[in-house]
């Protein structure tokens, strides 16, 4: 375990937990308390990738915990948003089924000796991903807490969300294709 790897440990920690503090909890300093982690989780993202690179700390682990804390986020936030009604759960279904067939696909690949790490295309999706939490977090506190809601709030969250799922299933397809021979591979093992 390094630094990197530290880093990616903890975001798992923080997202299967904090999140779930928007369910639990009414008061307005507990909603603040989780975005702010929330975003240092998310800035921890950037910051472990950017240490691994600058030190030499990219480990095979951290290839592999990297993304997967990655995707426990965002299901993770995208679900409790969705069960707080900022959108519908049909938006989160389809990324949910991507996510985790990717993630299968990397294990399977990584217990047969070959890492694949995240691609441009994956780069992209989770910040598109993290930013549309974002922007559905900050419509939940308005909603909330200030008690105002306009109906073009909805509109801007469905283009986002459609965006986010076009980037997912983008990045899949992205995915398949340029390791179309290892899944053949495994398949016809």
């Amino acid at each position: 375990m390094n630094v990197p790897n530290i880093l990616s440990s903890l975001r798992i920690i923080s997202a299967l937990t904090v999140p779930f503090l928007l369910i639990s909890n009414e008061e307005l300093w507990v909603h603040i308390v989780v975005g702010l982690v929330c975003v240092l989780t998310v800035l921890t993202d950037w910051f472990d990738g950017w240490y691994a690179r600058k030190y030499n700390a990219i480990t095979k682990l951290g290839k592999i915990l990297d993304p997967i804390a990655d995707k426990i986020y965002v299901l993770v936030c995208l679900s409790v948003l969705a069960y707080l009604d900022m959108f519908t759960f049909w938006w989160v279904v389809p990324i949910a089924i991507r996510e985790i067939v990717i993630t299968t696909y990397r294990f399977i690949f990584l217990e047969r000796g070959t890492v694949v790490a995240a691609a441009r295309g994956g780069k992209v999706k989770t910040v598109v991903q993290m930013s549309t939490i974002g922007l559905a977090y900050v419509a939940f506190m308005i909603k909330k807490h200030l008690d105002y809601w306009h109906e073009s709030f909805w509109w801007i969250i469905a283009l986002a969300m459609a965006i986010t799922l076009f980037h997912t299933l983008r990045s899949g397809y992205s995915f398949f294709d340029k390791n179309w021979k290892l899944v053949k591979a495994y398949h016809n093992s």
